[in-house]
């Protein structure tokens, strides 16, 4: 007998829903034990959660609560993917969503994927099973743009701060003007009379990380530039200006343009620990203007994108649609940006 007709007989014996004890028996675990694999509230081994998720699938398992939201036809819940909760602007953007579900009495379920594509999967493939009404993405890892696309015919799909190429036409795009803004901190750079800038990007896979070097060297121009690709967080910024010193230091470049605050609050304690005074040495400019960037010494030249205004535009356009059970149509929502020039950055300065 084949496992298809095994279920089969074991769907029309049970003649009803399949209930937790049902899955319990099959998957040979207490219903306690289901409970904690569909809510993710207790750590359950992997062999045995994936036991439960297995019988789940085919008996088709559905939760007394989720069952009665899905007859009513929504399940007042959407999900919420970001790749740092960590990070000061993530945190913000998600409270923006947050705020725009609870205006319409709407919960949020917060998946943080630390940039892991293999975690992000992972939350994407339980989503897909929660039933959800829509989604706000903000992660931006590649690897997961397949999957991603498998599940518009699910549930709509709201982008917030990173394009996802090939789903802009499926989808809500709400992101903040990376390319005006690294035009404004080329122009500040160049104003100041730097000629040599140490860019560190963001990871070259992200649109985001693209546009915002794109924009400075349209501003500042190509020459005098060394580009180097990092990842959006402190240590990564740090790491990458102790290479640079090594490699020449303030012979080689003025300046420093980071691509996000973290990577710039890294450069600035690489640039301090070589013995470097910023700005009098080294001038160093960020990206997303996080409640940091005010607070440190010296307080950080960046750019001011609105994290909140970001994740409540996004959260709203989606759920606007929701709302009213109608497909939400493709569209693009693109959010200004301004310089915050504060005490990071100065004219260029003879070298002591």
């Amino acid at each position: 007998m084949t496992r298809d007709q095994d279920d089969d007989g074991e769907r029309r014996r049970l003649r009803r829903p399949a209930s937790i004890k049902d899955v319990a028996a099959a998957a040979r675990v207490s219903p306690t034990t289901v409970s904690h694999v569909l809510s993710g509230n207790r750590p359950v081994a992997e062999e045995t959660a994936d036991r439960v998720r297995s019988v789940v699938s085919r008996l088709g398992y559905v939760p007394a609560s989720t069952a009665r939201n899905l007859q009513a036809g929504s399940t007042n819940v959407i999900g919420l993917l970001v790749p740092d909760i960590t990070n000061q602007f993530f945190a913000e953007l998600a409270k923006g969503v947050e705020d725009a579900a609870h205006d319409l009495g709407y919960g949020v379920i917060l998946c943080n994927t630390e940039f892991d594509p293999d975690r992000e999967d992972r939350y994407l493939e339980m989503l897909r099973g929660r039933f959800i009404d829509g989604m706000v993405y903000a992660s931006g890892s590649p690897p997961s743009r397949g999957r991603l696309a498998s599940l518009l015919g699910r549930f709509p799909i709201a982008l917030a701060d990173e394009v996802v190429p090939g789903l802009l036409e499926q989808t809500i795009l709400v992101t903040a003007d990376h390319r005006a803004g690294g035009r404004l901190i080329g122009q500040h750079l160049r104003e100041l009379g730097h000629r040599r800038v140490l860019a560190i990007s963001g990871p070259t896979d992200l649109v985001s990380s693209l546009e915002r070097i794109a924009g400075f060297r349209e501003a500042f121009g190509d020459a005098g530039v060394t580009e180097v690709e990092g990842a959006f967080v402190e240590r990564s910024g740090y790491h990458l200006v102790t290479a640079a010193l090594e490699d020449g230091g303030p012979r080689r470049f003025t300046a420093v343009f980071a691509a996000n605050d973290l990577m710039a609050l890294g450069a600035i304690a690489a640039l301090e620990d070589a013995g470097l005074r910023v700005p009098d040495d080294v001038s160093v400019a960020g990206f997303d203007d996080i409640m940091l960037a005010s607070r440190v010494h010296p307080r950080l030249t960046t750019v001011h994108q609105p994290a909140y205004d970001v994740g409540r535009t996004a959260g709203a356009q989606l759920l606007s649609y929701v709302h009213r059970d109608e497909v939400p149509p493709a569209s693009r929502h693109i959010l200004p940006v301004r310089l915050k020039v504060r005490a990071s950055t100065a004219p260029v300065r003879p070298p002591r």
